[in-house]
């Protein structure tokens, strides 16, 4: 694509990082962050982007006479607040957050996922939320895709999966989060043995074979294609789980 097609399309694709303080510029004061992607996009100048800008800050909880301060001045929160605001000031059609609460205080990290649950319903945009943080997946997210070694092993709806995963690898992330009560859990812990391999040199078949308790020889000759299970359940695996 070239410049002149590429523009609208970043109008449409927004990002949020996972270090506030890295991805905004300390010599700019908040106004002028939250307002750049108005002037770049040629949604409002000067006087009204300004306005535009402080209006954005009061929609993720911050107070408009912030505008004039620096991101130094801000805690983490806020500062991600500030991401946010900046990265929704084009209505995108999809938020790409990559970790945005990993570098917060526990305390702060559910806020911001309650800030993107509702920004997500009141503009109707797709988050992409990448996380390993499993309790966030299910604070945020309706849709789940796992992956290992950089390939997709299964993808649900989030009740679906968290209440019968059917990879191995997927039973194992959900293994690894310690219950409060260890009399309530559900199953015996199911927790992969061995070193992660390379993702230069992954191995062949399924990828996860090397570690997984169920591997068969099919699994060491034969990579298993994503298949659809039940409703919008998909697993790329040759023995599924089922009741184990």
């Amino acid at each position: 694509l070239s410049e002149r097609q590429r523009r609208p399309l970043r109008r449409q694709m927004q990002m949020v990082f996972q270090d506030p303080m890295a991805s905004l510029n300390p010599r700019m004061r908040v106004g002028q962050i939250v307002a750049e992607p108005l002037e770049v996009h040629g949604l409002a100048r000067g006087k009204q982007a300004w306005q535009q800008a402080g209006r954005l800050l009061e929609r993720v909880g911050l107070s408009a006479q912030y505008l004039n301060r620096y991101p130094h001045e801000f805690s983490g929160g806020q500062r991600q607040r500030i991401c946010i605001a900046r990265a929704i000031a084009t209505q995108p059609r999809l938020l790409v957050a990559d970790e945005p609460t990993s570098a917060l205080d526990v305390s702060i990290r559910a806020q911001i996922h309650a800030l993107l649950r509702e920004l997500q319903r009141e503009m109707n945009m797709t988050i992409l939320f990448v996380t390993h943080d499993l309790h966030a997946v299910q604070q945020v997210c309706s849709t789940v895709v796992v992956m290992y070694l950089g390939k997709v092993v299964e993808s649900a709806p989030v009740d679906q999966l968290f209440a019968a995963p059917a990879h191995p690898y997927t039973r194992a992330l959900l293994d690894s989060v310690l219950e409060p009560t260890p009399s309530r859990a559900r199953r015996p812990r199911s927790l992969p043995s061995g070193d992660v391999p390379t993702a230069v040199r992954v191995p062949a078949g399924c990828r996860f074979h090397t570690r997984c308790p169920y591997a068969q020889p099919r699994c060491r000759a034969e990579e298993p294609a994503l298949r659809a299970m039940q409703g919008e359940h998909r697993v790329a695996c040759h023995f599924p789980l089922a009741g184990r």
